[in-house]
């Protein structure tokens, strides 16, 4: 009976749905033009939620997944973002004093494809994966978060369309773990900002994801 239950089980338990939590930052230089000394704070952090379509390789260990997916990433710092006629920068916040850390919130739609390996497949869920892919993305949204604080009464800024940010992003994936729970990363070849109109980042994130279905 046990062996009816993990055929019926192996049919349709197949990583389809993932929620990643992340660690996300950029890699930058601080002297570079338009940083201005910037130093992007540590805890920033994102989401990643997709949907996958497990596609076996006959009775292999080994399967392609593509899917689709949204992804949120929140860079918090003690600077702003400043645009002009030549594009954006970061300046240094007038009066630290008053400001809470301003945040840069990017969110996209995804469509991540994997190439993913299992131990042993064919033992319910309880098995190592290993998974290494790519992703690309359309940005639908971009805006800044302030919270000033002037006179013990705390006030809340939110900016939206920065048309510097890059359209796209596109890069690396890659996630292992076991059963349920995976360690991911995430590098972007593409620039966070479009060339000529911001200064130069890419992004990176490590996190931990959680798999079902």
């Amino acid at each position: 009976k046990r062996a009816e239950i993990q055929k019926k089980f192996n049919k349709f338990s197949k990583d389809r749905f993932s929620i990643a939590f992340t660690g996300t930052n950029w890699i930058y230089k601080k002297a570079s033009a338009g940083m201005n000394g910037l130093n992007t704070k540590w805890y920033s952090r994102g989401t990643d939620i997709a949907f996958a379509w497990d596609f076996r390789i006959k009775k292999s260990r080994f399967s392609i997944a593509p899917g689709i997916g949204y992804s949120c990433t929140n860079i918090y710092s003690r600077h702003s973002l400043v645009e002009d006629s030549i594009g954006s920068n970061f300046q240094p916040l007038a009066t630290p004093g008053d400001y809470k850390v301003n945040k840069i919130t990017l969110q996209y739609l995804e469509i991540p494809v994997e190439f993913r390996i299992r131990t042993n497949p064919d033992k319910f869920d309880n098995c190592f994966k290993f998974a290494v892919g790519f992703k690309f993305g359309i940005r639908v949204d971009a805006h800044t978060k302030a919270k000033t604080k002037i006179n013990n009464e705390v006030k809340v800024n939110v900016e939206r369309r920065f048309p510097d940010f890059s359209l796209l992003r596109f890069g690396p994936t890659f996630r292992f773990g076991y059963s349920s729970f995976n360690i991911t990363a995430y590098y972007g070849v593409i620039d966070v900002f479009k060339k000529g109109k911001g200064p130069k980042a890419n992004e990176f994130s490590l996190g931990i994801s959680f798999n079902g279905l």
